[in-house]
Parts: structure tokens; C-alpha cells; sequence
């Protein structure tokens, strides 16, 4: 599976736009833990666009792969068809893997502005 990960172009987009995403993620939950507030602005609304983008990319290999699944049909190679059909379906079980942990650190991220009473608890806890 890794071998089939470093092989797929999309696979190294989907990779890259996930790290940019969460160093901006983990650059806001920084902010907020050392300023008690956090950065609002243009880069919050970047990072929710491009982790939208995540299982979007990973559409995008899904059907590249079918393509190749299909080119593989029509050669006749029917042997081959189930393992073109998973590397088609690795890119968005990937797209999904990268998007939902920061769907969800956007989401505390967003509570914790509408409630700051959170972060202070949050704070004594822990």
C-alpha cells in the first residue's frame, strides 16, 4: 500500500495540501493556547477551504483510477481489475483520512470562539 501511496501524483497532492492544513490548524490552536484567543482572518477561512478540498482530491484520484480499471477491462486483463479497483479507492479512503481530523480541530477551534468559558476550562484540566 505505501508503494502504491509514493507511485500516485495525487496521492503526494493529497499529502502535501493535508500538511500545509494542519500547520495552520495547530499554528491556531497554538495562538489560542498562549493568547486566549484565537487568530481570525484570512488564513482560518483558507484552512477550511482546503481541508474541503482534501476528500475532493481524493475523488479526483478515485476517478482516474476507475479509468485505469476500465483501460485494464479492455485489455482483457481481468486478473488485474481488482487491484486497479483499490488502487482507485485508495485515494479517497486517503482524502477522507487527511480531512476528518481537521474537520474536527476546526470544529473545537470554532466552539471555543463562540465559547471562551471552554477554553478556560480546558485550560484548568489539563
Amino acid at each position: 500500500m505505501f508503494d502504491q501511496i509514493i507511485s500516485n501524483p495525487i496521492c503526494w497532492c493529497i499529502i502535501l495540501l493535508a500538511l500545509f492544513v494542519y500547520q495552520l490548524i495547530f499554528h491556531d490552536l497554538l495562538h489560542l493556547k498562549h493568547y486566549q484567543t484565537q487568530r481570525k482572518g484570512y488564513w482560518q477561512e483558507v484552512s477550511s477551504i482546503l481541508t474541503a478540498a482534501l476528500p475532493l482530491l481524493g475523488l479526483l484520484g478515485t476517478i482516474v483510477g476507475l479509468l485505469d480499471t476500465f483501460k485494464v477491462m479492455a485489455l482483457g486483463h481481468n486478473e488485474l481489475m481488482s487491484d486497479a479497483i483499490g488502487h482507485a479507492l485508495l485515494t479517497t479512503q486517503l482524502g477522507l483520512v487527511c480531512a476528518i481530523p481537521a474537520w474536527l480541530m476546526q470544529a473545537y477551534l470554532a466552539y471555543s470562539q463562540r465559547n471562551p468559558k471552554l477554553h478556560a476550562l480546558s485550560k484548568q484540566l489539563g
